[in-house]
């Protein structure tokens, strides 16, 4: 018996001779024709069923007579016969010696089952196939579970699902009301922001005929309209800023600069204003600062910013400090008060735009609410970063910029000279003869003035095709035009100038910031409100360089 279960033991699996086989068999059938859990029986090579136990009719539902003999494919849907399942599972079993799958099989009253099934391929000693031994379990109520907890799971995942929708939903509700409440307080800012000054220019307008030269509130009359103005276009200038920025138009004009100088000059434009509320500006620079590649426009717009955020939120005789020191790749500029400081709810939302801290029906200090947003446009364009920190109300503020040395790379022939505004002298643009084309009197009538002041010659137009009527006349030195006008623009008047006379100077009066080809085309581009001295400053650079 040893040697026997040695050699059954050494022998391929399932590989008996015809005796031992038929023994074999008769221990099978007394083994499992009890098993009541599992479906084990017997096919013949082609597949029909030889042996049939109390298990198999117990969960296929037929009686030995009724299956012995018929193809096994009795338990497959149509479905899997048309795609070859029952032959498919034979030919791998006949191949690798068994085969295990799992699915739906079918009952003699023909409901389904889901069944594990273990198909093995019994051989004889001489390597012939003698049929196969087949094993089903019926798992049917393993498999609902699993589809039930998989079901379950699923019906989380949607819970889950469209709570996170809803919740986004929510955020984006409440997101869209809290950018609609900004944009509607930026609205009533805005408005009582130009509102203010206009009271004053109307009110001192309709006073001056009253009022004489030599009269003390003559001067006081003057100087208010002016203060009310220069407010106004600094208003309009912030939000046609941040279209330009939002629209991606905000365009840098690089140049080699003294960052010092920058800083000096910001600091001695708001002056005036830290000195009527007592408030003390120190600067603390260090000695390598040097210079660097940026917009000094820009540049300085960013300063003056900071530096007028920081007066506007310091009480009077506070402090503010302006500090800049240079590292081997950045220039790092900071401006520090000991005035209201910032809430820490609302600092990470202070360079947003149309976020102010203070509602605007309650609010002690003016303005938009777009500085502190541009400042951290024009830094990001320069490839640089803006910071703010405080320690929350009344612990004062620091803001620090942080600038790449060469942020901006340019040729030597970007780098231009600046013109500093001077005084109106009489005679700095005497016998120049000039042709000024805008069709808005009351711009036309000023910038006439201030031309005439100077002592050119000038002839005034309210049209392109008016101007070109007396130019084909007489070509005058330098012809003066706006960009938005009716019927032809500015770049249509200048294209047809130049036919007239390729040399012919021209210099652009927009309130559209230009693109590098547009400014190309013009001998200077000056953009509204005009300043009556930087516009008789360019005219002399224009039209006397070496005098200029």
């Amino acid at each position: 018996m040893e040697d026997r279960g040695e050699a059954v033991e050494g022998a391929a699996p399932m590989i008996l001779p015809d005796e031992q086989l038929r023994q074999s068999s008769e221990i099978f059938q007394l083994l499992v024709s009890a098993v009541r859990d599992y479906a084990i029986f017997m096919l013949d090579p082609e597949g029909n069923v030889a042996t049939w136990n109390a298990g198999a009719q117990r969960i296929k539902g037929y009686a030995p007579s009724e299956i012995i003999g018929r193809h096994f494919s009795t338990f497959y849907s149509a479905e899997d016969i048309q795609n070859g399942k029952p032959a498919r599972e034979l030919a791998i079993a006949r191949e690798k010696g068994s085969v295990e799958d799992e699915g739906w099989r079918l009952r003699k009253d023909g409901s389904r089952f889901w069944a594990n099934v273990v198909i093995t391929a019994v051989y004889d000693e001489h390597g012939e196939l003698r049929g196969f031994g087949k094993v089903t379990r019926d798992i049917t109520d393993r498999k609902e579970a699993e589809e039930t907890r998989r079901a379950l799971l699923e019906q989380r995942e949607a819970r889950l699902q469209a709570e996170e929708e809803r919740r986004h939903a929510e955020n984006s509700y409440r997101a869209a009301q809290e950018a609609n409440r900004s944009k509607d307080e930026f609205l009533m800012t805005l408005s009582h922001e130009l509102r203010t000054p206009m009271t004053s220019i109307l009110g001192w307008s309709k006073m001056l005929p009253s009022l004489i030269p030599g009269d003390p509130l003559f001067q006081e009359a003057i100087a208010s309209i002016a203060s009310g103005a220069q407010l106004q276009a600094r208003l309009i200038d912030d939000i046609l800023d941040v279209s330009r920025i939002v629209s991606g138009k905000l365009r840098l004009t690089p140049e080699r600069i003294d960052v010092g100088r920058v800083i000096k000059d910001s600091v001695d434009a708001i002056s005036p204003t830290a000195a009527a509320k007592q408030i003390d500006i120190t600067m603390s620079f260090s000695p390598n600062l040097g210079q660097m590649i940026a917009d000094p426009t820009r540049l300085q717009q960013v300063i003056w910013n900071l530096l007028s955020n920081a007066v506007k939120f310091t009480p009077k005789n506070g402090a503010v400090v302006v500090s800049a020191r240079r590292t081997s790749s950045h220039i790092q500029i900071s401006v520090t008060d000991n005035g209201e400081g910032i809430d820490l709810g609302f600092l990470p939302h202070i360079f947003e735009p149309f976020r102010q801290a203070e509602s605007p029906r309650t609010r002690v200090h003016g303005g938009l609410g777009l500085g502190l947003s541009i400042v951290r446009y024009i830094t990001e364009a320069h490839g640089g970063t803006v910071a703010a920190e405080s320690e929350g109300p009344g612990k004062g503020t620091t803001f620090t910029v942080t600038l790449p040395v060469r942020a901006i790379s340019t040729s030597e022939g970007a780098v231009r000279t600046s013109f500093g505004d001077t005084f109106l002298h009489r005679d700095r643009l005497r016998d120049i003869e000039i042709v000024l084309v805008e069709d808005e009197e009351e711009s036309r009538k000023m910038l006439l003035a201030v031309l005439r002041a100077a002592g050119a010659k000038v002839q005034a137009f309210d049209s392109s095709t008016a101007a070109l009527e007396a130019i084909d006349q007489h070509i005058p030195d330098l012809v003066i035009t706006d960009i938005a006008m009716p019927v032809m623009d500015g770049y249509a008047f200048t294209r047809a100038l130049r036919k007239r006379d390729a040399n012919l100077k021209v210099v652009a009066l927009s309130a559209f910031s230009p693109d590098a080809n547009e400014r190309r085309t013009f001998e200077a581009y000056l953009l509204k409100p005009i300043d009556p001295f930087q516009l008789v400053d360019e005219v002399a650079r224009v039209t006397m360089p070496a005098a200029s």
